[in-house]
């Protein structure tokens, strides 16, 4: 083989790397952060591992971490002033979708669709109220703390969506009613038992089906459910005064029929021999565990030598202590 035949082939194997890695990335999970309070920072586009995301939430509520991770996505400026709430929507069947001010990470290792219900459990170890409602299952209505949410059929007027002739247009459109009515509720709600945690889940996989994926029925579905979104977004801002976090979950993935932590993938090998990455707060604890066992030690050893070489006279407190002292008969 010759020099230009094998550079030409390193070139072909390059671009086939190049196209595979962007297919990848084009279909995984996404994260992202539509609104945070000042008192929290979400930056850079770090992956996200899925095992993570109710941990993400949970440390934005002030919640302790269970599972330690070295993202690097989410700062906490002020501890003090943590978020009350955390509004979670779940969009399944779409890869991406874009909202104005979204701050967005990737996700890997599973589906986030599935892992983010852990959220809820967070929430009610910590005393916290809080719902979880599939509007994919919801027919007539569904119920939440705040009260119930029916849906408005003549709310939204499509021009490519068949309601009437498709029964998956008919099924997202209710959906999409069902968001502006949970929107209303909250900001109508004067309640001050405000659910901690919402998870709202949307489906467009029927919908997709039913469509091709370049066609105007589809993008008109994309554009009134990100207005949806946004509305419901800004619900939740006033609902909790502005502290709170929402968050959006796109899942390309059909969630697990059981519920349970995926295995730990498989870390990367450390090709450099790189030290292992400590805690902030290890130097601290580690110079205190260490004086205060020197501090031990030597006291111990002090107080030792001090009891060896008594003296044990009469003036001893171990000769007065121990002494029996004698009748005397009058």
């Amino acid at each position: 083989m010759t020099i230009g035949a094998k550079v030409g082939a390193a070139k072909m194997v390059r671009m086939f790397f190049l196209l595979f890695s962007l297919f990848a990335a084009a279909n995984c999970d996404q994260l992202s952060i539509l609104y945070s309070p000042k008192s929290l920072e979400f930056r850079g586009h770090s992956r996200l591992d899925v095992q993570s995301i109710s941990d993400v939430f949970g440390a934005s509520l002030g919640y302790s971490v269970a599972h330690p991770t070295e993202w690097d996505g989410l700062t906490v400026k002020d501890p003090f002033n943590m978020a009350n709430g955390a509004m979670v929507l779940v969009v399944e069947g779409i890869e991406t979708l874009k909202l104005e001010g979204a701050h967005a990470y990737e996700l890997y290792g599973g589906s986030g669709s599935e892992m983010i219900g852990e959220l809820v459990q967070k929430s009610a170890d910590h005393n916290g109220v809080s719902f979880e409602v599939d509007l994919k299952d919801s027919s007539d209505s569904f119920t939440t703390p705040l009260g119930t949410v029916q849906p408005d059929d003549e709310e939204v007027e499509p021009h490519y969506l068949k309601p009437k002739t498709n029964k998956a247009d008919s099924d997202f459109l209710r959906q999409v009613s069902f968001v502006n009515g949970l929107a209303d509720l909250l900001v109508t709600s004067t309640d001050d038992n405000i659910p901690a945690v919402h998870i709202v889940r949307v489906s467009l996989e029927a919908l997709l089906a039913a469509h091709e994926p370049t066609s105007p029925a589809v993008a008109e579905a994309r554009k009134l459910l990100s207005n949806a979104l946004t509305e419901l977004k800004t619900a939740a801002e006033k609902a909790f005064d502005g502290s709170v976090v929402v968050g959006l979950i796109t899942s390309t993935e059909a969630p697990l029929a059981r519920s349970k932590r995926q295995a730990e993938t498989p870390k990367e090998t450390n090709e450099y021999n790189f030290a292992q990455k400590y805690d902030s707060n290890y130097p601290v604890i580690f110079n205190i565990v260490l004086w205060f066992s020197v501090v031990i030690v030597f006291s111990l050893l002090a107080i030792s030598i001090a009891i060896a070489t008594m003296d044990p006279g009469r003036d001893s407190i171990i000769y007065r202590m121990t002494s029996t002292r004698m009748k005397k008969e009058n």
